[in-house]
This record gives structure tokens, sequence and C-alpha cells, in this order.
């Protein structure tokens, strides 16, 4: 709708911080649910709005790891991404895997559509954030870009996205070598590795996966070292997944399990049993709890979520995070075939000895420390949450300022109920709030599409209302 300054100058105005996933879902919310026209701000870093880290490819190698029936963007209309392919080619069905870069392109269309039916406005911009404060005379919140602009704001959402890993003591040696990638998306410098030279890759989860493909696919001959603490892989999804199964009750297997994570995972797995012994899938039992997560995760005294976070999140993430049929069957194929070595093994040190790096592990186990030389170390740890070890200017601000604060287990922002962010006195910040995957902290079940839809929705038809 085209609407004057002067009229453009008089409408509540949302700035969001982020135009990935979840900042792009957010501004459809927004566009799609409000009563009066309202003037949205999206402030994104790259020049492609809504596809974000996850979708930000045209790598077709790179697949969802989940089925095309389960990624609608749109919590409330489920068919509507299975819809949009079978534009594209009638081949797809709701239990395909496609392509990462499709759906970002899907994105871009929901977007895009949101758009031209609403009756305010969206404002892309493209910029990096600097700052977000509140105005002393106004008590307004203004957001600050590092071009020197200011912008006005009644609320502010911070759609902020995954941060690369961080370092760990043992990498502390070759931070600033030109043979340490340290941010596992950065896919210039890992075409650049040597080619002559094995690669060792830090971690064995699904961003590990996402540079292994890409390196074997660059360099059929390339060598890998796949090195984890304890050795372990996503499992995959089985070739003919079912349909999500509805919320229902609670399920009846964990009627009346104490809230400790050790009774859980024992209930867990005795129902993951009986599901295989009875012909069905042990896959069945999570997508069951799926529904229920968040509820168990809140019920867990707060020792008990570091419990948990300690010593069961690997085997928690392999089964609970799979990969795409094709891609598993791929990783079996590069492992069998003697190109990529997994090593469960605790990385003790590294130590650039000319155009090599030479690493000291301890095999898991009684095995004896075990020393490889490499040509390139790319780290796949993870994702860093901890908002009071990250280094980004933005995050940084805000924490300094007192506007933010990292939940008790240091895994995410701080936020209540209305995804309001607790400020440093532990109170609700008025007109900020977070969206994304830092959610963990509160629901733990906020990383993958499923979840992280159904909240962008809530914080949307809230703010629009």
């Amino acid at each position: 709708m085209n609407l004057t300054a002067r009229t453009e100058g008089a409408l509540r105005t949302i700035v969001i911080v982020g135009g990935g996933y979840s900042g792009a879902l957010t501004a459809v919310h927004l566009l799609r649910s409000a009563a009066t026209p309202l003037r949205v701000i999206l402030i994104e870093r790259r020049e492609r709005f809504a596809r974000g880290l996850a979708y930000h490819t045209w790598d077709d190698n790179l697949l969802l790891n989940v089925p095309a029936g389960n990624m609608s963007a749109l919590a409330d209309e489920p068919g509507h991404f299975a819809d949009y392919l079978r534009n594209i080619d009638p081949a797809f069905t709701p239990g395909s895997f496609v392509s990462r870069r499709i759906y970002g392109d899907y994105l871009e269309d929901t977007l895009a559509a949101a758009e031209a039916a609403a009756s305010g406005i969206l404002e892309r911009r493209i910029g990096a954030v600097s700052a977000v404060h509140r105005d002393p005379g106004s008590g307004q919140l203004r957001v600050a870009l590092e071009d020197g602009a200011s912008l006005p704001a009644n609320d502010v959402v911070l759609a902020l996205g995954h941060f690369a890993p961080g370092d760990f003591a043992p990498t502390a040696a070759i931070r600033d070598s030109d043979a340490y990638i340290a941010n596992p998306w950065n896919t210039d410098a890992i075409d650049h590795a040597d080619p002559e030279r094995p690669v060792a890759i830090l971690g064995s989860g699904h961003t590990a996966m996402d540079v292994l493909f890409r390196l074997t696919s660059t360099r059929i001959t390339r060598q890998v070292l796949l090195i984890s603490r304890r050795g372990l892989l996503p499992h995959g999804h089985r070739f003919t997944p079912k349909a999500p199964p509805p919320a229902g009750t609670y399920p009846a297997f964990l009627q009346g399990v104490p809230h400790h994570v050790r009774d859980y995972a024992r209930a867990i797995i005795r129902e993951a049993r009986a599901q295989v012994e009875a012909g069905a899938d042990w896959r069945d039992t999570l997508n069951l709890l799926r529904p229920h997560t968040p509820t168990l995760w809140q019920s867990l005294p707060e020792a008990e979520r570091r419990r948990f976070l300690t010593r069961l999140v690997p085997w928690w993430d392999i089964h609970r995070h799979r990969l795409a049929p094709i891609a598993s069957r791929r990783l079996d194929q590069v492992l069998g075939s003697g190109q990529v070595s997994l090593l469960a093994a605790q990385l003790q040190s590294c130590e650039q000895t000319g155009p090599e790096i030479r690493l000291t592990l301890k095999p898991r186990g009684r095995g004896a420390t075990r020393v490889l030389n490499v040509g390139t170390v790319i780290n796949c740890t993870g994702p860093s949450y901890d908002i009071d070890r990250l280094r980004d200017p933005l995050v940084v601000q805000l924490r300094d300022a007192g506007l933010i604060r990292p939940d008790p287990l240091h895994i995410g922002i701080h936020v209540d109920e209305s995804y309001r962010v607790f400020s440093r006195d532990g109170n609700p910040t008025p007109g900020l709030y977070y969206v994304g995957p830092m959610l963990k902290a509160r629901y733990w079940e906020a990383i993958a599409v499923p979840e992280l839809r159904g909240h962008v929705q809530r914080l949307g038809r809230q703010l629009s209302a």
C-alpha cells in the first residue's frame, strides 16, 4: 500500500532486527494479522531477505532435515509449502526432502505475498544494527545502524539467528592461522581449503555434515577426519516418513514419571523398544513426544536441566535431529569408502607446523594419544548461544546496557511467556522482544521449523493486536 510520508510517520512502527527465517516470518504475521496498518522495518545484513543462514545457499546437495509436509512456514496452513512445491514439480510429495535452496525461494515468496496483500508498509533495509537503546527524553526505543541511521520504534524484535561456534582452549594456538576456519558457514574459506592435505572437522553434528558434503563434493579424493568426543553421528529419517502426530494428550508412557532426567530417559527408551518389538519404529516415540517437549523441559528443576545438558544432549540430538534419507545414505557411502574417517577423541592441542596443523588427540576409552597432521581444521562444534561469551557488537551492546541477559544455563536469551526479554534487573524490557533459536532456553524445542513457526506466529499476532 502506498502511503505518504506524513501518514507513514503516524503509523505504529515495529523494527525487526534480522531478516532471516524468524524475522521475515514475524513480518509476515504482522502484515497478515494487523487490525490497523503498521510500519514494519525489516533489517538484514545480507542482500536477500527471508533466507537467513540456513537457506542462503544455492547448493542443492544441502537438504532439509524435515519432510516437506511438515515444513509449512504458516502454522495454521499446514499444506502451504507442499502446495508451493506442486507448482514447481508434480513429483514432489509431502514426504519429499527437498533442497534448502528451494525452501529459501519459498520463504522469499511468502514474504513478498504478505507484503503485496498488506494494508501497511514493509520497509526492507540492508545493513547491520549496532545498538538498541531507549531515548531518555521520550522513553521510545531507537535502533542505530552502522551506517549512522537512527530509527525510532514502538517495538523492537530481536530476530537473531545462530552465531558461529566459540573457540575453545585447544584451538587458541591456531586462531589466527589461515588453515583454521572458525566459522563453518564461511563457504569461501572452505572451498579454498588445501586440496592435497586432509581436513579435520571438529564435531559430527548437522553443521559438520554440511561441511563434509561440501568438501567431498568439490574434491572426491579429499580425505576428511570427523573428530568428536563421543564419535556419534546423526541417525537418518525413515524412507517413508509418517505425518506428524496431533498434539493430543500427554503421552501415557510419561504419566506419573518423576521429574528427573534419568527417569524420563528410561521411560522413553522403554517405549521406543516396545514400539520396535511391536513392529513400529523408534522414531514414532520421539515424534509423539515432540509437542510436549517444552512442558517436559519446564517441569525439570534447574539442576536436572543442567544434568541433561552435560550428560544426555549428544544422544538426544542424534536421535531427535535426523538426516534426510539420501543424506544419511551419502554419509554411509563416504565412511564406507574410507574417504571419511570418524574418530571418537578429545582434542588436546593444535600446533602450526609449516603448512600443516598438528593435532594431538586423546581417543575415547583407553587408547594411546594420537598425533595427526592435517592441512585445514574447521570448527563445527555447534552454534554458540551463551550471550556472555558472544563478541557480536549488537549482543555486546545490549548486554552491557542491561537490556538483555542470559538464561541461568547460558543456552539462550532469558524471555518471558510473551517473548519479552528480561533486563539485567530481572524485569521484562518494555517493547523489546526476542524470537529465534535461543528460545531453547525457555522451550528447548525452538530450533526446527515446526516449532519456530509457532513462536513467530504467536509473537506476530500478539504485536499486531
